[in-house]
């Protein structure tokens, strides 16, 4: 069967067109992400609210910063930090509010300065104070006096100098009597 010409014209017409809607679809699907990434330029980001959270800990799991955390709790806070952000509060307030309601251990250290300052220098006066205290007993027992005791009877042969054999031979003749005199006065 063939066709007139007019028909494969109008057959290629039709096909010629497809590439065209194609690129036309892939145009518009490539505007509306960019569309997208504009409208969140103009709001708050993730890098906003991580900003402000990286700040705090988790309310629930122990020492876990808010921005780690994926828990059902931090992901509610992580959205109110953005509604705040978004309502236009510095990060300063959105972290004050928090701790108006939840206490100093939403931030880790003590909002107060007072407090803030003992939680440093407590920790240093009590490391100084352990170390006067052993250098005050180290000095006292190195200025203690030593103890001069007289040698054992028979320790030195005539020439006065020490004989180390003899003395330890004569110390223990002397403990040796000391210990049978006592046997002998409990008999």
């Amino acid at each position: 069967m063939s066709r007139p010409n007019g028909s494969r014209q109008v057959a290629a017409g039709v096909s010629s067109k497809r590439p065209h809607i194609c690129s036309i679809v892939a145009l518009l699907v490539l505007l509306s992400f960019t569309a997208r990434a504009w409208a969140q330029d103009e709001g708050v980001t993730d890098n906003d609210v991580i900003r402000v959270a990286e700040r705090m800990y988790c309310p629930v799991c122990e020492n876990i910063p808010l921005d780690d955390c994926e828990t059902i709790a931090c992901v509610e806070w992580k959205a109110e930090i953005r509604a705040q952000l978004a309502a236009g509060r510095s990060d300063q307030d959105v972290i004050d509010s928090f701790v108006a309601r939840f206490g100093d251990n939403v931030v880790g250290v003590p909002q107060d300065p007072v407090l803030r300052a003992l939680t440093v220098i407590m920790p240093l006066l009590a490391t100084a104070l352990a170390l006067s205290a052993g250098v005050y007993t180290f000095r006292r027992f190195g200025a203690q006096p030593k103890l001069n005791l007289p040698p054992p009877p028979g320790s030195h042969n005539e020439g006065g100098r020490a004989n180390g054999e003899s003395a330890v031979n004569t110390s223990d003749e002397v403990y040796r009597q000391r210990l049978e005199d006592d046997a002998r006065g409990r008999r």
